[in-house]
């Protein structure tokens, strides 16, 4: 699967913080995948040279095997996939792995090109991911990572009967640098093939660049900007198709010191395009948001921490056109329209504002000496979700 990552920014205060997993980001209102905005070691995700940051540590996130047909799943809150890794500093230097950080975009793509019927299958997302870390300073902080997945694998179809083969791959490197107020990358995709081979349903990554930077004010205000574009080629019932996406999203953040923490506020302007040149006719969905974010972490006790956040979109635009020609099947793709509902998108052409956007998101850190266990609840109004996962220092 082809890894591309999008760009983030952060306040420089929540960059010293101790606490680092997907919990904490969502109770802090923001993306277990792009989060742009608070600093931990998911940041590495984006910016490799933050390794340095993040040495002689363990980080476990609680999962399962996610939502999905079993070939190709998401990571939700409500069915999160499981993940964690191991970083050490040597001298200078800071290495570390990390295991199934799979990518939720690149697996919504696949699942776009997909054929599912009642004999085929999803194409198969990143199986085995492993990403190798390496980072060190000289003059400024520097890093880079590798991305590697491959399996083959026999999947049932959805009848329950039809064993389906499946072959995926990727490969991808981050490159990323940084220095007192701020901070550049450039995150390539050098692989991406997914292919039923049973069906003849493929899936072929052609281009993927994710690049970005920040800047940071008198320690405590952070402009920042990122551009993600994402080609590939599709295979479907025999026709040959292509698609494109592309997300941009500039902001800016401002954190204010309180007693044992802080409270900040950010916003942002964010635009996404998805299209589809499909067989049967073009599929597009343009997005446009303005996010507002206001939220507050501190510690309450020297073994409990609190946080917790409001967001809410001031500004919103989903415009959707033919999305039937690049999701097969219509509502009746479970996936495929999940995929679409996650990005706004729907089967009724036209303009439409996001709907549901006020979230309240809540979470603590209970810390024993030097492990760290994160809990973390939310809700949009119609589902609660929660995450849990642990840090070990040594």
């Amino acid at each position: 699967m082809k890894k591309v990552f999008l760009g983030a920014a952060t306040l420089a205060l929540l960059s010293t913080s101790a606490y680092a997993t997907k919990a904490r980001l969502l109770a802090l209102g923001d993306e277990v995948e792009d989060n742009y905005y608070t600093m931990d070691d998911r940041y590495i995700f984006t910016n490799a040279s933050y390794v340095n940051n993040y040495g002689d540590m363990v980080v476990l996130e609680y999962g399962e095997e996610g939502v999905g047909s079993g070939s190709s799943t998401l990571d939700t809150d409500g069915d999160p996939k499981p993940m964690g890794g191991f970083f050490k500093k040597m001298g200078k230097f800071t290495y570390g792995v990390y295991l199934g950080n799979e990518s939720n975009v690149s697996t919504s793509l696949r699942i776009i090109s997909s054929t599912p019927t009642a004999t085929a299958n999803y194409l198969a997302s990143a199986d085995n991911q492993i990403d190798l870390f390496i980072a060190g300073q000289a003059g400024v902080n520097w890093g880079a990572s590798f991305t590697y997945a491959s399996s083959e694998r026999n999947v049932v179809g959805l009848d329950g009967s039809t064993n389906n083969e499946m072959d995926d791959s990727a490969m991808a490197i981050r490159l990323g640098a940084n220095k007192d107020n701020w901070e550049g990358y450039a995150n390539i995709s050098l692989q991406s093939e997914s292919e039923n081979k049973t069906t003849g349903n493929k899936f072929d990554g052609t281009l993927g660049v994710q690049v970005g930077g920040s800047y940071t004010f008198n320690q405590d205000t952070k402009v920042y900007g990122t551009y993600k574009t994402f080609s590939w080629d599709q295979t479907r019932l025999t026709n040959e198709e292509e698609g494109e996406f592309s997300r941009l999203e500039v902001g800016a953040g401002k954190e204010y010191k309180i007693d044992g923490g802080m409270v900040f506020a950010r916003t942002a302007f964010q635009m996404l395009n998805v299209e589809v040149d499909a067989a049967s006719g073009k599929a597009s969905l343009d997005t446009m948001n303005l996010p507002v974010v206001i939220g507050a972490e501190a510690k309450a006790t020297d073994w409990l921490t609190l946080r917790g956040s409001v967001t809410q979109s001031i500004y919103s635009n989903a415009d959707s056109k033919d999305l039937s020609n690049a999701i097969l099947g219509g509502a009746s793709n479970t996936l495929g329209a999940a995929v679409m509902a996650n990005y706004y998108g729907s089967f009724t052409n036209g303009e439409t504002s996001f709907e549901n956007t006020t979230r309240v998101a809540v979470g603590a850190t209970l810390t024993y000496k030097t492990v760290n266990v994160d809990v973390y609840t939310g809700s949009n109004g119609e589902d609660t979700d929660s995450r849990v996962a642990m840090k070990y220092n040594f």
